[in-house]
């Protein structure tokens, strides 16, 4: 992804600093999508801000906020305290004891675990994904730490809420698996256990995730398959909660652009997109 830069050495001219870092980054999309019904024009522009930095003493700090093109970075407040609450941004601070973040993060679950793939330009609905509980509120806390092939995390939802996740992955550039836990909190006795894997075979990869959670009558289960074949990528997935089929399509045309078109289908009813993804 192509960044532009705004300030690099800020810090750089007075003594006892390190330099600082903000940068600038983008994706947009524009295409056709299909919701069953009726087909309309789609498009999004989102621009990411990313700053870091170093101590003296060699840790890293940094922090991104994203800016949508429909308004503003707050989602409303829990708990009645508006800095409670974030939105599409994260600050954090790693060193040798790992990595510590704060803000709009995933539980440690999703964030090692992980989702199958997706299809379309607009992922149609997200019917790939599996039903973590997530982190919420939006302010809440991940830290992760790897050593060799194997990486910790563990999550927490915001103070107040008892809301925790843990999970570790072992991942090599052939596989990965991972196992993770979740309890929502807020009182409710509804937990998720997480298990997850990936395995590439030459131009293919292979993704799979099974969770099991107190609040689903059933296990919830998806996988999904993409093959690459040059500037070509085809992808299929299957989930079954709701029981759905994808299938899709992507074009890599250079310089950050890409051709993206999938279907999504229950067996009766299906909705689809295609259009051009773009990242800057």
């Amino acid at each position: 992804m192509k960044k532009v830069l705004l300030a690099t050495s800020i810090l750089a001219a007075s003594a006892g600093f390190a330099a600082a870092e903000v940068a600038v980054s983008g994706s947009a999309r524009m295409g056709l999508i299909y919701d069953g019904d009726d087909t309309y024009f789609s498009s999004r522009v989102r621009i990411v801000f990313t700053a870091s930095g170093e101590t003296d003493g060699g840790l890293s700090f940094g922090a991104s906020m994203r800016a949508d093109q429909f308004g503003g970075n707050s989602n409303g407040a829990p708990f009645g305290n508006s800095e409670l609450t974030n939105d599409d941004s994260t600050v954090y601070i790693s060193g040798a004891f790992g990595k510590l973040t704060f803000g709009d993060v995933d539980s440690a679950a999703q964030a090692l675990v992980g989702q199958v793939s997706a299809v379309g330009f607009t992922d149609l609905g997200s019917y790939n994904e599996v039903g973590y509980f997530g982190s919420d509120p939006k302010t809440a806390m991940l830290y992760e730490y790897s050593t060799g092939a194997v990486t910790f995390a563990l999550g927490a939802g915001q103070l107040g809420s008892d809301a925790y996740s843990v999970a570790v992955k072992y991942s090599t550039d052939a596989f990965s698996v991972a196992l993770g836990y979740e309890d929502e909190g807020f009182g409710f006795d509804d937990q998720t256990i997480s298990l997850g894997g990936s395995a590439t075979f030459g131009a293919a990869t292979v993704k799979a995730v099974v969770l099991d959670s107190d609040h689903l009558a059933d296990t919830d289960f998806a996988l999904s398959v993409d093959y690459v074949a040059g500037a070509a990528t085809i992808t299929a997935f299957y989930h079954d909660a709701p029981e759905v089929f994808g299938l899709g399509a992507t074009y890599d045309l250079g310089g950050g652009a890409a051709v993206k078109g999938g279907i999504v289908s229950d067996g009766d009813d299906s909705i689809a997109d295609i259009g051009i993804t773009m990242s800057f």
